[in-house]
């Protein structure tokens, strides 16, 4: 028997195709974009804090969270840091995490901001083509099986 019209990949092929899809999704998944959060802190005018609103101690951060607050407090505007101290969220998305420090008898806000914003979409398209490698491997095996492994010269 002929193979049908129109063109067919070989199984080897098909597992080829497979393996460089299996490649992409890794890189997708596993490799960071960027391991950076923007950070801005700035001072806050006390009468507009709510009595009731959590104030952190800047005495009772972390040596990492003092660290991302003097960084951001030395700088003009937003910066960017890699590390990433308990003491402040770092949402995902497009929102920002607000909280506020205490220090010297002034309350500062400290925005953070998560490392990725297209990340969402990135892991999305790294499972797709991680479901793709798969399928695409398991019709290679089973051409290869079935004895579809290439289009020969006398089957044309």
């Amino acid at each position: 028997m002929g193979t049908p019209a129109g063109f067919r990949f070989s199984g080897r092929a098909l597992i080829i195709i497979a393996v460089a899809a299996f490649i992409i999704a890794g890189l997708l998944l596993f490799v960071a974009p960027d391991t950076a959060h923007p950070v801005l802190v700035t001072e806050e005018d006390e009468s507009e804090v709510p009595p009731d609103a959590e104030v952190l101690r800047y005495t009772n951060l972390s040596e990492g969270g003092q660290d991302v607050f003097d960084q951001g407090l030395r700088a003009d505007g937003f910066i960017r840091v890699y590390q990433s101290p308990p003491d402040f969220d770092y949402p995902t998305g497009d929102t920002v995490a607000a909280a506020r420090v205490k220090k010297n008898g002034t309350i500062y806000s400290i925005l953070t901001a998560s490392r990725c914003k297209l990340c969402g979409f990135v892991n999305v398209l790294g499972y797709i083509a991680g479901l793709v490698g798969l399928i695409l491997l398991m019709r290679g095996a089973f051409r290869l099986l079935n004895g579809e492994a290439d289009v020969r010269a006398d089957d044309r």
